[in-house]
């Protein structure tokens, strides 16, 4: 799916569904976070903002994560990325979705074989939670508040302080 002027448009067992507006923060965090990735990120890997996933095809289901690390091999021609190219999926919450982006989207995620899921909490001070896929489920392995340095799914370092300032 796209995203339209200021809502995310997605696709849920077939029904389109559209998320609110998101927060100044939300879009701050977001860009900074982008830079962060982008200028580390490992040869071999892209990083995008708001690229829809197709998460599940029999439903069909359309994510639109706030970043993905893909592989190399992604079809940037394509409008919509396979989930099995993508190797990290990033939400950051917001008011409008913090159910969904907290419960539903992790079990999409996890179900359609994203090896990486890192939640965001944009609220300072800013902190991320980071899961590894482990036998079809998604485990916690660590939760970053000032700093956070990761080896999957490539050796980054991201100053969780610099995001909202």
């Amino acid at each position: 799916m796209t995203v339209d002027g200021d809502d995310r448009h997605e696709l849920h067992d077939g029904l389109v569904t559209v998320s609110p507006t998101r927060t100044p923060i939300h879009m701050r965090v977001l860009a900074r976070m982008f830079s962060q990735i982008d200028s580390q990120i490992s040869q071999g890997l892209r990083v995008f903002p708001e690229v829809g996933i197709v998460v599940d095809v029999s439903s069909p289901t359309v994510r639109v994560p706030d970043l993905v690390i893909t592989t190399a091999a992604v079809d940037q021609d394509e409008p919509l990325v396979r989930a099995e190219d993508v190797v990290l999926a990033v939400e950051i919450v917001s008011p409008g979705s913090e159910l969904v982006d907290t419960t539903v989207k992790p079990f999409e995620y996890a179900d359609a074989g994203i090896p990486n899921f890192w939640l965001v909490d944009p609220a300072p001070p800013v902190t991320v939670t980071v899961y590894s896929l482990a036998d079809g489920n998604y485990e916690e392995s660590q939760r970053a508040e000032r700093g956070l340095e990761v080896v999957a799914p490539c050796e980054l370092r991201i100053d969780l302080a610099a995001l909202s300032r």
